[in-house]
């Protein structure tokens, strides 16, 4: 049992984090639907939040920037039982002002499981933004 709680610790094992969309083609403005899907890992971790960045990727003077659109919470403080199932919902409105997606500019959903002294959990959903 001190072994699986060490190596969870090191991510190894640790609760799991996935982003389930409804689409992955949408245009400004639409409402993004979906559900996050949390594993249990191999022992009981505690949860200090779950969120979701919004993320443009441009790509600059040959440079990829990274910029934060959005951060969208999801759930504070819980705990994730070993091997235990839990979804919750998500949805989130994509600006009407934002560019579409072409060469150069991209956009991804990065969900975060901040995981209490241990590694957090992430997960990455790319989609695309295409004009009306």
């Amino acid at each position: 049992m001190l072994l699986r709680k060490m190596m969870s610790k090191l991510g190894v094992g640790s609760a799991y984090v996935d982003l389930l969309l409804n689409k992955n083609i949408l245009h400004p403005g639409d409402v993004i639907e979906g559900q996050l899907y949390i594993r249990g890992g191999t022992v009981e971790q505690k949860i200090k939040k779950l969120d979701v960045d919004f993320v443009c990727k441009m790509l600059r003077d040959g440079k990829e920037e990274d910029t934060v659109i959005a951060t969208i919470p999801i759930a504070g403080e819980f705990i994730i039982k070993e091997e235990q199932k839990k979804f919750l919902p998500f949805s989130y409105q994509i600006p009407e002002d934002i560019l579409p997606s072409q060469l150069g500019v991209s956009y991804r959903f990065i969900t975060r499981l901040h995981i209490e002294d241990a590694i957090d959990t992430l997960d990455f959903d790319y989609i695309q933004i295409v004009k009306k």
